[in-house]
């Protein structure tokens, strides 16, 4: 049986690379990204499905997330998106601190909330969470400089 990797952030980097190898693998891939209108390469592939995804945006969380299952069974939840906000602590804002929480916390949060009710009701499934410093690391840093 053919196994289903649900991938969010899958427009660059770690998530594209991770739905072409699964793809390559022979996986069903539901490859995530807030503009897949712009993603020529990923829907070029034969087993990969793209779908917009904020996932700032819980609504959208939990409409993507019906459209998701209904196509199959889901085995795996990747949460990628995220990004790094680097530089001076001073000098960031209240509301780029608040947009990176927003995406890169209570958007895995949002995600896996999403998908925990189908997992517990199957007893089955695996949530993979990523967080990486300038894409080489999984560690997470607020730089202090004073």
């Amino acid at each position: 049986m053919t196994k289903t990797i649900f991938i969010t952030g899958a427009s660059t980097g770690i998530g594209r690379a991770t739905a072409k190898l699964f793809a390559a693998k022979g996986w069903k891939v539901i490859a995530t990204m807030r503009k897949p209108e712009n993603e020529t390469e990923l829907n070029a592939l034969n087993k990969v499905t793209v779908l917009p995804l904020d996932v700032t945006n819980a609504r959208q969380i939990r409409e993507i997330t019906q459209q998701a299952l209904a196509l199959g069974d889901i085995d795996v939840v990747f949460n990628n998106a995220g990004y790094g906000l680097f530089g001076a602590l001073k000098a960031m804002t209240d509301e780029q601190l608040v947009q990176q929480m927003e995406t890169n916390f209570f958007g895995v949060v949002r995600v896996t909330q999403a998908f925990l009710p189908y997992f517990r009701e199957r007893k089955a499934g695996l949530f993979i969470t990523t967080g990486y410093e300038k894409g080489t690391s999984q560690t997470a840093r607020v730089p202090f400089h004073f």
